[in-house]
């Protein structure tokens, strides 16, 4: 292409079938989709990953991308700079809200009349760790002093490498607090500097993170037995025939009676019809029924 003179200039200039290329080998990958409106998006982040991979032109990058030796980092890396990453602790209050005064109290319920304490909670697409954190202080508050008598696991996922490791650290400026109740903020981290902040330890040690990929069939079918799922502003990214399939994954996760939330600008109309749709003051949820 021409674009060996533009990449020497920070920018890649991508012709058509050239975007359809690269399009189409994240979709493979990853399930996202960029449809031709946002051809502008993936030449502005392209840029860094070929420099980065020292590939000059996108013929030579696809090429680094199905190398078996360096197509694993090349296409981390890629990943990294398309994905967005926009998140906050306590976001989109109304969710959690249902979700700490209705579901978890029933869910708790119900696990303790089936005699079983172990509870199991999946952030999807968890970015950089500020929602599995909150749900860590939503259930420590909800169990208090009984805390011990339970075995809880809160796991947070993201297809991108930078985020997650940004998430184990656990280090967080006051951007990420925004709309964040002082009680919480106040309680649950350690104070580092003038905007840096720490989730505390008590906090932590009910949350686990790892790189995960929703097109990943075989470790997505390893996730199981989980009563809470939140996959939040992600199924954005994926068309139709991949949104069906994620939620597959989301639903075969899922213990009988266990929930859902998407984005509140979300919906599983015409992805599928096993949930039942569950509405909540200013929010809703999908519920896997119960076996009868």
């Amino acid at each position: 292409m021409s674009g060996s003179a533009n990449l020497r200039q920070g920018v890649v200039s991508l012709s058509a079938e050239e975007f359809r290329a690269i399009r189409d080998f994240l979709y493979e990958r990853s399930g996202l989709y960029f449809a031709e409106n946002k051809k502008y998006l993936l030449e502005n982040r392209l840029a860094r990953c070929m420099e980065q991979a020292g590939a000059e032109t996108v013929a030579q990058y696809l090429s680094l991308l199905r190398s078996p030796t360096r197509g694993r980092s090349a296409l981390m890396n890629l990943l990294d700079a398309v994905t967005t990453h926009e998140t906050s602790f306590f976001r989109h209050r109304a969710q959690l809200e249902a979700f700490q005064r209705q579901v978890l109290p029933q869910l708790m319920e119900d696990l303790k009349r089936r005699g079983r304490r172990s509870l199991r909670l999946w952030s999807a697409a968890c970015s950089s760790g500020e929602e599995p954190y909150t749900l860590a202080m939503l259930i420590l508050e909800a169990l208090g002093p009984d805390l011990g008598g339970w075995n809880v696991r809160i796991y947070g996922t993201d297809i991108a490498h930078s985020v997650i490791q940004k998430a184990r650290g656990a280090e967080y400026t006051r951007y990420s607090f925004r709309g964040t109740p002082a009680y919480y903020a106040q309680k649950y981290f350690d104070v580092l500097g003038p905007d840096r902040f720490r989730v505390k330890e008590e906090v932590r040690s009910l949350v686990e993170f790892g790189l995960l990929n929703f097109a990943d069939d075989l470790r997505m079918g390893r996730m199981r037995g989980f009563q809470t799922i939140f996959c939040r502003n992600a199924l954005i990214y994926f068309d139709k025939p991949a949104k069906r399939k994620f939620v597959a994954h989301f639903y075969r996760a899922l213990d009988p009676g266990g929930y859902l939330f998407v984005g509140h600008s979300e919906s599983l109309h015409g992805i599928t019809d096993e949930f039942k749709l569950v509405h909540f003051p200013g929010a809703m949820g999908y519920l896997k029924p119960a076996v009868p």
